[in-house]
This record gives C-alpha cells, sequence and structure tokens, in this order.
C-alpha cells in the first residue's frame, strides 16, 4: 500500500522494507523477525525473539492509540492506548510477554505469531484502514518479501 520495495537479509531473518520515491506514510512496517535462531524452543525467551517492528517517520511523537497490527490467521495486537512513539523511532513488538517500554511491547502471546513459510503483517488505525503491510514467503532456502 505504501510503495515499499524491500530488501531480505537472510532466510528467518529480519525483512527490512526500504522507502520508495513515494512518500512514506506517518507509520510503517519496518521488518518483521519471523524465525529466530535455533531451535523452536517455545519459551517465552525465544519467542520474544520473533517481533516486528513499527516505525514513526515523522519528526513528531505520535500516539498509536487504537492502531493494530493483524497477521492473516487474524491474531490481533492492540498498542496500548496511552502508548505514543517518539519522532524517528521504531518500536520492536515481541510476540511473547514482557514488561512494555518507550522501544520494546509485547503481544503476551504463548506462541509464535509469524509463520516461517509466509505470512502477511497490516498495521491498522483506529478506523480498521490499513496503513501498511507486508507480506513475506519462504521459497527454496531463502525468504522473499512483497511489501
Amino acid at each position: 500500500m505504501s510503495g515499499i520495495a524491500a530488501t531480505v537479509f537472510a532466510a528467518g531473518a529480519l525483512v527490512a522494507p526500504l522507502p520508495a520515491s513515494a512518500a512514506a506514510p506517518q507509520f510503517l512496517i519496518a521488518g518483521i523477525q519471523y524465525d529466530p535462531v535455533g531451535k523452536d524452543t517455545r519459551t517465552n525467551a525465544h519467542i520474544n525473539l520473533e517481533y516486528i517492528s513499527i516505525r514513526n517517520n515523522t519528526t513528531r511523537p505520535l500516539s498509536l492509540k487504537g492502531y493494530r497490527i493483524r497477521d492473516a490467521a487474524s491474531h490481533v495486537y492492540y498498542f496500548p492506548p496511552t502508548f505514543v512513539l517518539k519522532a524517528r523511532s521504531t518500536v520492536l513488538v515481541h510476540t511473547g510477554k514482557g514488561r512494555n517500554s518507550a522501544n520494546h511491547l509485547y503481544w503476551g502471546s504463548g506462541n509464535y505469531i509469524w509463520n516461517n513459510d509466509g505470512d502477511t503483517a497490516r498495521l491498522q488505525n483506529s478506523l480498521n484502514k490499513v496503513i501498511d503491510f507486508c507480506t513475506y514467503k519462504y521459497v527454496a532456502n531463502r525468504a522473499a518479501l512483497a511489501c
């Protein structure tokens, strides 16, 4: 939606979209760590190695009140109503449990959210409008991303 091109660093590693020539939205999906290194132990520590990063592209702090992240299987993360993302900052939304801070939020899931073989993340505002989305797919020992 936002006209974002993408780069893939390694299979299962951080997938990071790069800005295209079109104007970027205020918030965008900056990357998805969808397959943490190591065996899937389903411990909270390993689940928290999986995350999605959201970037504030503006020069001012912005509220994410009412915003949500949704995957293809309809897992939904709601941003805390008082959460404000600083200007030109990125917040990591970890899949597991933890203590929220300015740059780290926690989905609270006891299991992995982002599928290793491919998924779609949608960042939606309080009116359910898709602000940005990112789709990735694992293909023959390398990940391919279309955003």
